[in-house]
Order: structure tokens, then C-alpha cells, then sequence
């Protein structure tokens, strides 16, 4: 859906039929949707050894909780809660600054947190919001009420990505570096938006499963770099000369 003609800012949610939203795609992909569900409980599923492993590490490193819940905005706008791995030591979540960004090399991100956001693990227990339908496995990022506030002032239209369900994953997941924070927030989700648009205006269930496939690609990806692959050992002292595409990588690695 889009804004009115010559309307600027963002979409208000007031007012709008949900039933209406997308019809034609929630009456025709119902098996897609009931799919994703029963996909996501399998996975959930057979995460579990995963998060029993990871349960000790999280929580004595973050002395916090090992979920981590948070309202955020959600479908036409309704708040829901989101499910995380805590990758934070306790109290991070009552600083304001951080709701518009976290770095890997920030000192309250844990040493277990700090691989889990690389690679994505900590986005797992999401699945649990795909069950229960508060989700879906591709769509608009759910984002902190705080970050959120912030880009429907700086962005125009978009509260546009709330005409569909959130996901836990979506282009620029696969296709953007890093999270850029601070001064750069808002260019690096401008952005962003442009690829939740094109999602939302060609949503399908092909354009789904390819990005589903990408983002396993993706996660492999980064965890053979931080887990399987060894550092390549270089003499103390020695400079390293690298070409532009290398520098690209090694930005992406950093």
C-alpha cells in the first residue's frame, strides 16, 4: 500500500482494516503462512541442544537472564514481544543509547554475545514469535521502540513497513555489512527501507524461500570465518598491504 498521492511522512495506523491489508496475499498464501509455523516449531525445536549448550556461557558471562524479551511494534503497528539470546551484561537494556545501535566491540556486549550477534544465533528464539504467529520467517526487522521513533521522524513512509508482518530475516540482512549507528543510523536505514520496500511491494512465497536460502548461506558464512576458520599467523612487525577488495572483506570480517 502506498501513501497517498502528495502525502509526505509516514503512514498513521489509525484507522486501517487490517483484514484489508495485503488480502490478496494472506487469502492465497494461507498454506505458505500455516507452513511457516509448523517450519519454525520444527527449528525451535531443534535448537534446543543449541540453547542448552549456550546457557551456561550467557548467563555467566551477562549475569542476566538468558532470554532477553522486549515490546516492539509489530504488524499495523500492535506491540508484541520479542525473544533474544542475551548477548549483554544486566542493566544494558535500561541505557537509552543502545536501543538505536550496538557495536561488537562495545565493552557491554559479552564474549559469547559478541559471536552470537555476529553469526545471528541470538535471533533464534524468534522462532517462538513465528509460532505463534507474531511472525513470520521473512519481513521488516522488528526494531526497539527507541530506534523506532527516531526513523519514523527522519524517514519518510516508514511506518509503510508495518503493513506486513516483522521476520526474522529480510534483504538487508544477506545483502548489508554491518549495523551502522550513531550519526550514520539513519542513512545506513534509509537504506535499509529501500529493501523492506521492494519486499513488501513483491512479496511472494519465491521471493521467501530465496531469501530464507540466502540467509542460511549467510550464517554459514559467518560462522565458518569466527569459529572453524584459523587466523592466518603473520611475523610480529609485519605490515600488511591490502588491495581494495581485500580491504572490503576485511571490513565485512571486522
Amino acid at each position: 500500500m502506498r501513501s497517498p498521492e502528495g502525502a509526505r511522512g509516514v503512514l498513521s495506523l489509525e484507522g486501517v482494516d487490517p483484514a484489508r491489508v495485503h488480502r490478496e496475499w494472506q487469502g492465497t498464501n494461507t498454506l505458505w503462512a500455516l507452513a511457516q509455523r509448523a517450519i519454525a516449531l520444527v527449528m525451535l525445536v531443534c535448537a534446543l541442544p543449541l540453547f542448552l549448550v549456550l546457557y551456561l556461557p550467557v548467563r555467566l558471562s551477562a549475569r542476566a537472564p538468558f532470554f532477553f524479551r522486549q515490546l516492539r511494534p509489530g504488524f499495523m503497528g500492535r506491540e508484541f514481544t520479542i525473544w533474544k539470546i542475551t548477548t549483554m551484561r544486566r542493566g544494558s537494556d535500561k541505557v537509552a543509547r543502545y536501543e538505536k545501535g550496538v557495536t561488537l566491540d562495545d565493552p557491554n556486549v559479552t564474549w559469547i554475545g559478541r559471536l552470537l550477534r555476529d553469526t545471528k544465533v541470538d535471533e533464534l528464539p524468534q522462532l517462538l514469535n513465528v509460532v505463534r504467529g507474531e511472525m513470520e520467517l521473512v519481513g521488516p526487522r522488528p526494531i526497539a521502540p527507541g530506534l523506532n521513533a527516531l526513523l519514523v521522524r527522519e524517514i519518510p513512509g516508514f511506518n509503510h513497513r508495518y503493513l506486513v508482518k516483522p521476520g526474522l530475516t529480510n534483504v538487508s540482512q544477506v545483502s548489508v555489512l554491518e549495523n551502522a549507528i550513531g550519526d550514520k543510523a539513519v542513512a545506513d536505514w534509509k537504506r535499509r527501507f529501500e529493501g523492506e520496500q521492494h519486499y513488501i511491494e513483491n512479496k511472494s512465497v519465491s521471493y521467501d524461500l530465496i531469501l530464507i536460502a540466502l540467509t542460511g548461506v549467510f550464517m554459514l558464512r559467518k560462522l565458518w570465518r569466527r569459529v572453524l576458520r584459523r587466523p592466518e599467523r603473520r611475523p610480529a612487525g609485519q605490515l600488511i598491504h591490502l588491495a581494495p577488495a581485500e580491504g572490503l572483506e576485511e571490513r565485512e570480517s571486522a
